[in-house]
Order: structure tokens, then C-alpha cells, then sequence
């Protein structure tokens, strides 16, 4: 399920949009030309009288379970965005360190563990994180990047070490969970019976119905594409790209100048 998902989910912003718009559309002219005639007949009088009050409760339990979805997707994408620049920071951090050794052997060997590490991170972690969780065991550089800043006797060149791996943790973890599905049926089906709502209360007014289904159609559409679009933070246009650790490779690689 998943993979079609994250497929899904990798399709251009503009598809998604129109794919959204396409498909509640698809509802809402099912709801206004099956739902609604069911329920209110033909002339829109079998159902006698619909309350307004009914579609603002559950249009308000739709803006509730929403937000609190989107709340979830802002949040998780914050601390994820936060874990990806707290891992470069803490790198640079390290190669800061380097250059304070006084062993000039050991700080070209430092720098050329970062960047070994860094590339390793960009080439080879980072595409893997669009797919399935990775599992969150330290990798071999990682681990070749710790003995060496132990070796080096720096509590800051350590420290920073195990702020890079402790981000990395939560930008796999973090950066890979998915939205229960469960929290995106409960939304799914609020916004039909939404429609259904809207559809009955302009039971006998064809071209009002008509205009209100459009506009809640819309406004529930871009609702979902938004969520959509943001769902996974390394999938998509909007996925996070690791600039922040190809400005730490292009430093690690630099040549750096011994003063005399």
C-alpha cells in the first residue's frame, strides 16, 4: 500500500490538485444527482425540513479533524526540517574542531571521514528515505566518524558527533512515519456526509445546490491536496533536499590552508 502511496505522493503539485479536484467532484455529482434526489425526491419536498444547524456540526467537526491532521504534518515536518539542519550543523561543528587539532595527520583524517560520511548521506541514505523506514542502526561511517573524534580527545568534536547521529534518528524516524489511515478515513468521511449535508439542506433549490456542492467541493479538495502534497517530507515536489550536507561535503573536500 505504501509504495503506491509515496508513487502517488511523487506526482507534480498541479497533478495532485486536479486529481483531488477530479475526485471529489467525481462525489459530489454523485451526491447531487443519486444522494439528494434519494433523500429529498425529485421536487426536493419529500424530506420536508433540514436543519442548517445539522450541516454547520458536522462541517465543524470536518474543520476540526483537519486541522488537527495538519497540525500533525506542520509539526512533524518542523522537527524534521529542525533534524536535518541540527545533523549539518553538528558536522560543521566537527569540522570546525578539526582545524584546532594539532596533529595535522589526524584533522585531514577527520575531515576525510565527513566526507565520506556526508556523501554517503547524500548519495546513498537520502534516496532510500522517499521508500520504507530505514532502520535506524548506526552506519559504518558513522561509526569510523566516532572512534575518530574519540581518538582525538575534543568533548566538543564528541559532543558534536553524537548530536549529528541523535538528528539523524529523528529525521528517519520522524521524516519517514506516516499519517495513520484511520485519521485520513475519519476526514474522508466527514467530507462526504459534508457534501450529503449540503446537498439536503438545498434539497429544493437545484441551482443553489448546485453552487454550494461546487464551492464546498473546492474548498474540501485543496484541503486534502494540501495535506497531500505535505504528507511525506521526503517525497515529492516539496520534498526535502539535503543542501545543507552539500555545503558540508563541498567544505570537507575543500583544500585547507596550513599557515606557514
Amino acid at each position: 500500500m505504501y509504495p503506491v502511496v509515496d508513487k502517488f505522493l511523487s506526482l507534480p503539485t498541479a497533478l495532485i490538485v486536479i486529481i483531488a479536484v477530479a475526485l471529489w467532484s467525481c462525489i459530489a455529482v454523485f451526491v447531487n444527482v443519486v444522494i439528494v434526489p434519494i433523500l429529498c425526491g425529485r421536487d426536493g419536498k419529500k424530506l420536508v425540513k433540514f436543519e442548517a444547524e445539522v450541516t454547520s456540526q458536522i462541517a465543524l467537526a470536518f474543520g476540526l479533524l483537519i486541522s488537527f491532521n495538519a497540525v500533525w504534518i506542520w509539526d512533524r515536518s518542523d522537527r524534521v526540517h529542525a533534524a536535518v539542519i541540527a545533523e549539518a550543523s553538528a558536522l560543521t561543528t566537527v569540522l570546525d574542531d578539526s582545524e584546532n587539532l594539532n596533529d595535522p595527520a589526524q584533522a585531514k583524517e577527520v575531515r576525510d571521514m565527513v566526507a565520506v560520511y556526508a556523501r554517503s548521506l547524500i548519495e546513498k541514505e537520502w534516496p532510500t528515505m522517499r521508500g520504507q523506514p530505514l532502520p535506524l542502526t548506526r552506519p559504518a561511517e558513522m561509526i569510523k566518524l566516532r572512534v575518530l573524534a574519540k581518538k582525538s580527545g575534543d568533548s566538543n568534536m564528541i559532543d558534536a558527533v553524537n548530536t549529528a547521529e541523535k538528528s539523524r534518528e529523528v529525521r528517519i524516524r520522524d521524516g519517514m512515519a506516516y499519517m495513520s489511515p484511520s485519521r485520513w478515513g475519519v476526514v474522508f468521511a466527514l467530507a462526504v456526509l459534508l457534501l450529503i449535508s449540503i446537498g439536503a439542506l438545498h434539497g429544493e433549490a437545484p441551482r443553489g445546490r448546485k453552487l454550494a456542492l461546487a464551492l464546498v467541493t473546492l474548498a474540501v479538495s485543496f484541503c486534502f491536496a494540501v495535506l497531500m502534497v505535505h504528507a511525506r517530507p521526503f517525497v515529492g515536489q516539496m520534498a526535502i533536499q539535503p543542501i545543507e550536507l552539500q555545503t558540508v561535503l563541498a567544505r570537507a573536500e575543500s583544500p585547507i590552508s596550513i599557515p606557514n
